[in-house]
């Protein structure tokens, strides 16, 4: 599973704003994503400034074939 890359807000935003920024985003590109049953994609969401990760996103397919996704905070390096 590669991950890829989202830049979002700065360090000097609150980590509640960059959580809500971080589902905005999550949000938007599960309406983009083309992904196979099974298949999972992972995203790496970073603040745009200097690079902190916020966190990990996992999208996957679920059983009616909608885009779901998980955002994981527990990574963060802010």
């Amino acid at each position: 599973m590669s991950t890829n890359n989202i830049s979002i807000g700065k360090t000097t935003d609150s980590f509640e704003d960059l959580q809500i920024l971080s589902q905005k985003e999550a949000e938007k590109i599960s309406k983009t994503l083309e992904i196979k049953e099974g298949e999972k994609l992972r995203f790496g969401f970073w603040t745009s400034d200097f690079p902190e990760l916020i966190c990990e996103a996992v999208f996957h397919k679920n059983v009616e074939g909608n885009i779901e996704f998980e955002l994981d905070f527990g990574q963060t390096t802010l």
